[in-house]
């Protein structure tokens, strides 16, 4: 798969912008680092977002969503795959701030009109939001995870995938991420493995 010239150098900046950030968190102390988390791109990276990408062309889903746009970085890599093969994005962001960045950034490769961004709190918009889905990306505050998922699990098309970010890293994420999958391998209606890729994710699917 060949992706759109301006799009691979757009992922490309902000993967640079994702070093940069790195190693100036790394010179911080936590509490200063935690203090400007808004301030960085905390992206998934680009292991991830090429697997998502891959995995959205083979299943075809026509509803994407996204718990956490932050800056827009995995929404290019959904939004990217949903376009080709006909589906929609809808992303939900609580920062207004980070929501205009992500707008802006998605316009400049003309992936805009393939994403509708929810503002708000997620429980409360995946409470309300109807329809079914066929593949979602979990990646905002870490003790949301469960709850965000008992939200969508009814919704998720047979075969839907969904992907949770930070299962191995940062560290002490680490109860978060095992109370998050044995909430997942305890409902019989899915399947689901933990995959070294990025900072680790785990790939659940309903099955049929």
């Amino acid at each position: 798969m060949t992706m759109d010239i301006a799009i691979t150098a757009l992922l490309n900046d902000l993967e640079a912008r994702w070093q940069r950030e790195q190693a100036e968190q790394a010179s911080l102390s936590r509490a200063d680092a935690y203090a400007k988390v808004d301030d960085y791109l905390l992206p998934v990276g680009p292991e991830t977002g090429r697997l998502m990408n891959d995995l959205i062309r083979a299943l075809r889903p026509a509803v994407v969503v996204e718990i956490g746009s932050s800056y827009g970085y995995s929404t290019l890599w959904l939004a990217e795959a949903a376009r080709a093969v006909g589906g929609k994005v809808v992303s939900f962001e609580i920062h207004a701030g980070k929501i205009a960045a992500a707008k802006a950034m998605l316009a400049s490769v003309d992936l805009d009109p393939v994403v509708r961004f929810v503002q708000g709190d997620a429980l409360a918009s995946l409470e309300a939001f109807a329809g079914e889905i066929g593949f979602v990306l979990i990646d905002l505050w870490k003790d949301l995870y469960i709850p965000c998922f008992d939200r969508i699990a009814d919704k998720l098309a047979p075969g839907a995938i969904v992907i949770a970010d930070n299962m191995t890293f940062p560290p002490d994420n680490a109860d978060n991420a095992v109370a998050y999958r044995a909430r997942i391998r305890a409902d019989a209606r899915f399947e689901s493995v933990l995959l070294p890729i990025g900072a680790g994710i785990e790939v659940t699917r309903r099955l049929p």
